[in-house]
């Protein structure tokens, strides 16, 4: 089991005291989604689905877990035929406190349960760098060691013909003391049939120090990557010739074992390991892919991860399953789950061939080393079928229909006044409505009407924004807002029904604009069933965001948000060099690096980010204040380091895309490393970074591109710091996800807009704030009668409210030559009469148009 997959967590150690610990404190989760299976003739359980293709159907669990009750040890029966132990036969589990061998009572117990029924044993594991008791690696190993942090020892280590000499006699003890009370490998009464002879060997960057192998205490004491080798030539050795039955040719198939092996850099280097083991002759007979994965995880991925692997001709397995939904869990996300288990029981059917298993890292959720990111098996606590149990049988003729499922982030400012989009690239003008890309609603069935929408919530409401197309204009084409049982309903006329709604309506050429105010108490982390609804009253056509009655909206964190400038055009671009004395960053905006996101304890670092950008590329500089820099952990997120995170459009997606990135660069910068999305190499190819530690702390700069980007686009942004001390991660800032779940969604990050060159932008009469910066649309918007000058034309729309009379207005150039705003309200233009025309249309068109308050 891969130890710190959830890299923005403390890491995941769990030894077989923490795992009993774990099982004797289990309580009820806190969520209580109604998303059980429906029941079909699952009588042949999941074994009977996989066992047909010639796949053994495999559970991860131990004794004192998932086989502690009579109803666990029949659910585990009927529907596997392969159990991995799940911490009892780790290198930790075979010593006790004085580094003396012994089997567990806890080993003991889950052999003797296999055995008994007939059930597989898939060993893990071996040779790990982690749950290796530190002393393992040594040179005296009573030696006593002052750092407290698992796979870092103060002591000195041992060389490498002592490291042989302790892996083969760990490799053969194993092997002995299990064949001593179960009889030969082979024989009909000892269950083990493979094992992980080597797990999570590979790093997770490409550094050429080690040849892309993890620098593990491992790797440090044989000087390289031998002990790989050594460990499947011991395991061959005493597996399949000394302790094995003479009648049984090769009883155990030998697996290596690694995770994220669904991520094509990580896999690349993996596949070099392959190739280099089949050159060497090492007795390996299979491949393990972990698939400790996500709803965010694509399942082509995970596809491409078997399909690459093909190529060696070996067994290949898939060792560790499990796919959180995120929190907080929703019937929404259990039953996207369950259509992820599906997708990967396909993948399954079409790779049967070379698949030896398939394991499930558990029985039930609660009972997972993941249960904290959410209900990621096939069982509830209950021991009820969920939705994923449906799809991993194969059953989608029984899959829950879909339901929508979305975050409303929080913002107390928002309301019926504020802006609408379309606004120009200056500072501080941006709608909150274009912050976020609209939902798409579904339109109705003969086209008459559809929509887009989205919605903000603060203290006491929920503000929902509607863009409704609907040509054949009534006063009774309506928007019908639905929360929970009440409905509040807003008239293409902007009369209003439900009790305490206020709305704003306003047209346009292709219908009409909605922002209404719903009352609704609430808090973060509050999932609100809600729905969206247009109607088109001359057909009686609807165009709905969910076919159900509501869907899933999460009420979400504030919207962090901030504004790059663009390099003056008399100025030239940061050069790439961690140097934060370039005068070019006095012109940027900071935002501080301070939401303590994953911390045991509270991180010490501190950090603020700067951005600008120019020419296609967004420039970040970080600066870090760390009194303690710390490289010296394998894992690169364990390191004192910073990432920035870019979604390219703000799509907020779900998965990671060609387009999205997760960028870690080291505190001295020699390190480069990334998340899912793109191969390794395009990825490198779309940043240029630097870092340097320097007095008090370090600096680390970035030009990444952007692609297509001019002044007013938004950018998807985030921006960590991860606080490293003793070899371990002590915890993370960001600036704005708080959920520590940015590695693997964007949902939660923080919204950049892309300003114009300040010495090119005026504000309205050509009058210019401090600093060449335009003044507010908020400033615009209080002042509007006097400041409708030279530069604006407006038309007035249906009034939102006797009180409320709002203007479409487009701002122009100075020379354009209209003349003021009169008390009659209506413009005349001086001059270019046509100058008014771009800004007649839809959205798309719209990008010089403000909606602001007379």
């Amino acid at each position: 089991m891969f130890n710190t997959t959830d890299e923005r967590g403390a890491s995941k150690r769990r030894g077989i005291v923490a795992a009993l610990a774990a099982v004797a404190m289990l309580v009820p989760l806190a969520f209580a989604p109604s998303a059980t299976a429906a029941e079909g003739d699952y009588s042949g359980g999941i074994k009977g689905e996989y066992n047909a293709l010639g796949i053994a159907a495999g559970v991860a669990t131990e004794a004192y877990s998932g086989l502690n009750s009579q109803e666990r040890q029949d659910t585990v029966l009927a529907n596997f035929n392969q159990i991995t132990p799940e911490n009892s036969m780790k290198p930790e589990g075979w010593y006790d406190g004085n580094h003396e061998f012994a089997m567990s009572d806890n080993t003991r117990s889950l052999l003797k349960f296999a055995s008994d029924n007939n059930i597989r044993i898939y060993g893990h594991v071996l040779v790990w760098y982690s749950q290796t008791p530190d002393w393992f690696f040594q040179a005296d190993e009573w030696c006593e060691d002052t750092n407290n942090t698992a796979g870092v020892t103060s002591c000195p280590l041992a060389d490498k013909a002592t490291m042989q000499e302790r892996q083969r006699q760990h490799i053969e003890n194993v092997a002995k003391a299990i064949s001593d009370e179960f009889g030969p490998f082979g024989s009909d009464t000892n269950p083990v049939v493979a094992f992980d002879v080597v797990n999570e060997t590979v790093n997770d960057t490409d550094n050429p120090d080690t040849n892309g192998m993890r620098n593990s205490l491992w790797y440090q004491t044989y000087d390289g990557e031998d002990y790989i080798y050594d460990a499947f030539e011991n395991a061959n050795t005493y597996f399949n010739e000394v302790y094995a039955d003479p009648s049984d040719d090769h009883p155990v198939t030998l697996f290596i074992n690694d995770y994220n092996t669904e991520q094509s850099g990580k896999r690349t280097r993996y596949a070099a390991l392959l190739d280099r083991m089949v050159a060497e002759g090492v007795p390996f007979d299979g491949i393990g892919h972990q698939f400790h994965v996500t709803l965010t995880t694509a399942t082509s991925n995970l596809e491409a991860a078997l399909t690459d692997m093909e190529r060696f001709n070996k067994k290949q397995a898939i060792t560790e399953l499990d796919v959180t939904t995120g929190t907080p869990v929703t019937e929404a996300k259990l039953i996207e789950q369950g259509q992820y288990y599906y997708e990967v029981n396909q993948i399954i059917h079409r790779h049967a061939a070379q698949l030896f298993s398939v394991t499930v890292w558990g029985l039930i959720d609660g009972l997972s080393w993941r249960s904290g990111e959410g209900a990621p098996l096939l069982f509830d606590d209950n021991l009820e079928k969920k939705p994923a149990y449906i799809g991993y049988i194969g059953d989608s003729a029984n899959l829950p229909e879909p339901l929508k499922s979305m975050n409303a982030f929080k913002d107390d400012a928002v309301g019926i006044d504020s802006a609408l989009p379309g606004t120009v690239a200056e500072s501080g003008a941006s709608s909150p409505w274009e912050r976020l890309s609209l939902v798409e609603m579904t339109p109705s069935a003969n086209g008459a009407v559809s929509g887009s929408f989205n919605v903000y919530w603060k203290d006491g409401s929920l503000v929902v924004y509607a863009d409704v197309a609907d040509v054949s204009a009534a006063d009774d084409d309506t928007v019908t807002v639905r929360v929970g049982d009440a409905e509040y309903t807003i008239g293409r006329n902007g009369v209003t029904g439900g009790e305490g709604v206020q709305a704003n309506v306003v047209s346009s050429d292709a219908g009409y604009e909605v922002v209404a105010d719903i009352p609704y108490t609430g808090a973060e982390k509050d999932i609100v069933e809600m729905n969206v609804i247009a109607t088109d009253s001359a057909t009686t056509e609807t165009s709905a965001w969910s076919t159900n009655d509501t869907g899933a909206v999460t009420l979400a964190e504030p919207l962090s948000y901030t504004e790059a400038v663009k390099v003056p055009a008399d100025a030239q671009a940061p050069v790439v060099d961690a140097d934060p004395s370039d005068p070019v960053w006095a012109e940027a905006n900071e935002v501080p690096v301070d939401k303590v996101t994953a911390a045991t304890p509270s991180p010490e670092a501190t950090a603020t980010a700067k951005t600008l950008w120019s020419d296609g590329k967004l420039y970040v500089l970080m600066e870090v204040t760390d009194a303690d820099i710390d490289l010296t952990n394998s894992n690169p997120w364990e390191k004192d380091s910073v990432e920035v995170y870019i979604d390219r459009g703000n799509t907020k997606s779900g998965q990671y895309t060609n387009d999205i990135q997760q960028i870690r660069v080291s505190a001295d910068g020699a390190e480069l490393s990334f998340g899912s999305g793109a191969s390794e190499d395009v990825q490198k190819s779309m940043v240029q970074t630097a870092g340097t530690i320097v007095d008090g702390g370090y600096v680390v700069e970035m030009a990444i591109d952007l692609g297509t980007a001019e002044a007013g686009t938004f950018e998807g942004v985030d921006f960590q710091i991860n606080d490293a001390k003793n070899g371990a991660r002590i915890g993370i800032r960001n600036w704005a996800d708080p959920t520590g779940a940015g590695y693997q969604t964007a949902s939660h990050w923080g919204v950049l807009r892309l300003l114009a060159d300040s010495s090119e932008t005026e504000t309205p009469g050509g009058e210019e704030t401090p600093g060449g910066v335009p003044t507010s649309l908020a400033t615009r918007s209080r002042s509007l009668p006097t400041m409708l000058t030279t530069t604006t034309r407006c038309r007035r729309p249906v009034p939102r409210s006797s009180e409320s009379p709002w203007w479409r207005c487009c701002w122009l150039p100075p020379d354009a030559g209209w003349s003021s705003l009169g008390v009659d309200e209506t413009c005349t233009p001086a001059s270019a009469p046509n100058r008014f025309g771009p800004c007649k249309a839809g959205r798309q068109d719209r990008k010089r148009v403000h909606k602001l308050r007379a």
